[in-house]
């Protein structure tokens, strides 16, 4: 069977914890390095991405992750098509870069 971009998929998991105490914090980091062990990329902060051959693999990925979202956690999991993540469109801001110094002119050697 042929790759078909309508059957590959991609898990975006969104997430958002309360992080007030050393608990929570430590969940935090928990469900992150989980995410991370799953070969999660991250893509921004609380947002992370996995591709998935199948909708079957990527529900069996969240089914796995249902278990470890803090008892605080709110995560929204989405599920999108290998067609529609390739429509995205990413922008980074204009960073003021530094000016490289002059090359000189001659080699110095000491």
């Amino acid at each position: 069977m042929a790759v078909n971009g309508w059957r590959v998929m991609w898990v975006l998991a969104v997430f958002d914890f309360p992080a007030t105490t050393p608990e929570e914090r430590k969940a935090y980091t928990q469900y992150r390095k989980e995410l991370l062990r799953e070969n999660f990329n991250q893509l921004q902060f609380s947002v992370y991405l996995r591709h998935c051959p199948t909708l079957a693999s990527a529900e069996a990925q969240i089914a796995r992750l249902r278990n470890v979202i803090p008892e605080n956690g709110h995560v929204v999991y989405f599920l999108i098509t290998d067609k529609q993540y390739g429509m995205t469109r990413e922008f980074f801001g204009f960073q003021k870069t530094k000016k490289k110094p002059d090359s000189p002119k001659q080699i110095e050697l000491f």
